[in-house]
């Protein structure tokens, strides 16, 4: 599995666990339209040095609200970080079998 297939399934991995306002741009993603190549494509620019995830919140958001949206964050990392594991292992078995 590659960055942008890795960074693209967090970004599922946001949506699938109600984690709504964000998303994630991925440095090594790239669109052609009408025959023009864009490196990084959905960020602000093609030379950003690492995928990010941005996070959008309203005028009037409580703390509670906040905390439980750094809660499901903090266990999507987490179960992204066990996935990513997972799926290392797995490619290397494979690779060597």
């Amino acid at each position: 599995i590659n960055k942008a297939e890795m960074t693209s399934m967090f970004g599922s991995m946001l949506f699938t666990r109600c984690i709504s306002g964000t998303r994630v741009v991925s440095r090594a993603q790239s669109k052609i339209i009408a025959g023009q190549t864009f490196n990084g494509f959905g960020s602000s620019t093609e030379g950003f040095p690492h995928s990010y995830l941005t996070a959008a919140c309203a005028i009037g958001l409580t703390r509670a609200e906040m905390d439980q949206f750094f809660c499901r964050l903090d266990k999507c990392f987490k179960d992204f970080w066990k996935k990513r594991s997972k799926k290392k292992a797995s490619d290397a078995k494979k690779s060597r079998g």
